[in-house]
Parts: C-alpha cells; sequence; structure tokens
C-alpha cells in the first residue's frame, strides 16, 4: 500500500505538467495624447491572456501614479483597462509601465510599455489662427494671370508617378485558395508586373497582376516585385513586399464585442465615443478596421488580436435625426471575417 501511494505522489507533478498557464499580454505598449492637465484621455484597453492551460492568476502593477489600471488582479483571461491622469503632469513626455505577473504561469513578468505625450493647453490670450481666405491680388497683369493659368493646368494634367502602394500584402491562409491583387497606381496602364527577387510560397504564382493560387507552406517570405507601364519609353518600379502564410488553429474565428452599438448626442455633447473588441481565440492574427462614414472614426485602423478599436462619433454640424454607419473589421482568412458593426447615432437638440 506505501509503494502504491509513493508511485502515485511521484506521478502527481507529471499530471499537473498538461495543465500549466501561460501568460500572454496584448498589446505590448499603449500611446496617449492628451492636452496637459486635462484630466482623462479616451481609456485604452490590455488583454490578459492564458497561451496555455490551467488556472492563471495574474496581478498587475503599473510602476507610475499618472497610470491606473483596473481590475489590478484577477483569474482567468481579463480585459484591463488602463487610464491616463494627467492633471497634475506637465506638458511633456512621460514613460512608464505596468508590470503584469502571474503565479505559476511561464513567461511571467510580461510588461506594457506606457508613453504618454501631453501638449501644452492652448492660452487664453492666444491670438485667434490667421485667416485662410484668399486676398485679391493688388494688381491685375493679364500676361502674369495667364501664366499662372497655364501653369495650373499643367500641374493639374502632370501624370502621377507609377508606384507600388504596399510594404505587405494580406496574409495566405494554408491549404485555403489565395488571391491578392498587387495595388499599382500611376503611370499609364496596363501594367506588366513579375518577380525580381525572393521566392514566393510553392503553389502561388504572380500572374494578371495579382498573386493567386494555394500553399501549403507556412511562414513569412520576402519579395521584390516590379511594375512596368505601357507609356513610351515605359516607366518602371520595383518594391519590396513581404507576405505571410499562416496555420489557422481549429479555435480561431474573427470575434466582436459589442454587435451592435447605439449612441445618443444632445445638445453640446457632440462628440461620442464607443469600444469595440476583437478577437480571435487563442491565436494572435493581424486586422484591419474602417467606418464608411465621414462623422465615424474608427481607430487605430489595423493591429492584432485581441485588440480594441476606439469609436469618435461627432456631430458637429449634423441636423436632428437618426444616422447610421457601419464599420468593418477584417481578419484575413478568420472565419466570420469580415465582420460588421452597425452605429447607430442620435442627434437630438
Amino acid at each position: 500500500m506505501r509503494i502504491a501511494l509513493a508511485i502515485t505522489i511521484a506521478l502527481l507533478p507529471a499530471l499537473a505538467a498538461g495543465q500549466i498557464p501561460v501568460l500572454g499580454v496584448a498589446p505590448t505598449s499603449l500611446t496617449f495624447i492628451a492636452a496637459a492637465g486635462e484630466g482623462q484621455p479616451i481609456p485604452q484597453s490590455v488583454y490578459v491572456i492564458n497561451r496555455g492551460s490551467g488556472t492563471l492568476r495574474w496581478r498587475a502593477t503599473p510602476d507610475a501614479e499618472w497610470i491606473r489600471v483596473s481590475p489590478a488582479s484577477g483569474t482567468g483571461e481579463a480585459n484591463l483597462t488602463v487610464t491616463l491622469d494627467a492633471t497634475r503632469l506637465r506638458a511633456g513626455r512621460y514613460d512608464g509601465r505596468i508590470k503584469v505577473e502571474a503565479t505559476d504561469a511561464d513567461d511571467s513578468p510580461a510588461t506594457v510599455m506606457v508613453t504618454a505625450q501631453l501638449a501644452a493647453p492652448p492660452r487664453a490670450d492666444a491670438p485667434p489662427p490667421a485667416s485662410t481666405t484668399p486676398k485679391p491680388a493688388a494688381a491685375a497683369d493679364p500676361a502674369a494671370a495667364a501664366a499662372g493659368t497655364d501653369a495650373a493646368v499643367a500641374t493639374r494634367d502632370q501624370p502621377v508617378a507609377l508606384t507600388i502602394e504596399a510594404r505587405s500584402l494580406p496574409p495566405a491562409t494554408n491549404n485555403l485558395p489565395y488571391t491578392q491583387a498587387v495595388p499599382v497606381r500611376g503611370g499609364t496602364p496596363p501594367y506588366t508586373l513579375r518577380l525580381v527577387q525572393g521566392r514566393l510560397p510553392v503553389g502561388l504564382v504572380l500572374t494578371n497582376g495579382a498573386i493567386t493560387g494555394l500553399t501549403r507552406f507556412p511562414g513569412h517570405y520576402a519579395l521584390t516585385i516590379a511594375a512596368t507601364d505601357s507609356s513610351s519609353p515605359p516607366a518602371m518600379v520595383t518594391q519590396a513586399l513581404t507576405l505571410r502564410v499562416i496555420i489557422l488553429q481549429i479555435d480561431t474565428a474573427l470575434m466582436v464585442s459589442p454587435p451592435a452599438i447605439g449612441l445618443v448626442a444632445v445638445g453640446g455633447q457632440r462628440l461620442q465615443r464607443a469600444r469595440i473588441g476583437v478577437g480571435s481565440g487563442r491565436q494572435v492574427l493581424d486586422w484591419q478596421a474602417s467606418s464608411d462614414a465621414a462623422w465615424l472614426k474608427a481607430l487605430p485602423s489595423d493591429g492584432v488580436s485581441p485588440g480594441v478599436v476606439q469609436l469618435e462619433a461627432n456631430a458637429t454640424g449634423l441636423a436632428p435625426g437618426t444616422y447610421v454607419a457601419t464599420v468593418t473589421i477584417v481578419m484575413e482568412g478568420a472565419p466570420n471575417s469580415p465582420a460588421r458593426v452597425p452605429v447607430q447615432l442620435t442627434v437630438r437638440k
């Protein structure tokens, strides 16, 4: 009986070996921009992630008094709200950090760098900005006016330079069809594209201005592509690009929260804010966010999961009524992508 008990005790570490939490935080840096003495800018989020298994117990501690974190501790995965207290800070740049520690977890502690860029508040006696209204000419010279008109026409009709407008291409997904046009602008279309350096993943080809095919080889690929236009003589430009081939894990999918947002602007409260959380399960993926309305900003326009999109709805200049816009979040290669979040803004007097 004692032998069996001793064997069981000896096996306990091995049985528990598969239950090891692994600490992860995202993002690993935050930047706040505000005016000194104006209180708190828009809060930002940091996600605490368990990349392993078992129970994750963590504690978040800022190293500066102007950084506030809530909650300061917890169990399991969590969304931390980070705020900046600028009431006692002068104009300038401040750097701090949040230390996240997890008991008995691998990759602990983790650090989130926090930067505050505080501008000086506007002076009450500052002169008004100079008028941007063009002044009439003191004297009219027909020859000079004609020359100026010709120069303006020549400038307006000058062709746009040939460029490849990308540094990286959306990722391809292992074992899934891929089609992505190389973004070429300017010059004289049609264009001819060719690969001059590097190599594409096996299974993908560059044809008719796009990279297409299906590959089974994940990794990062560095390419240099040359674009030639149809002018005489032809113009040519080369551009270094990167292409990533990813493998989707079983539980990976684009997730956004909340699925819809309603905002109300009343009286002088013309600026309304909200947030959209972006996740993808345990796998970290890139995402892009955009808005289809001029009165609605979605910032940042891209990031990695998990992340947060800050929405800013500005009702200035809008008549009383209801306005509807859509925020589109794209996570290339992930199920449920793109996700579209309807945003309704009600403007009242």
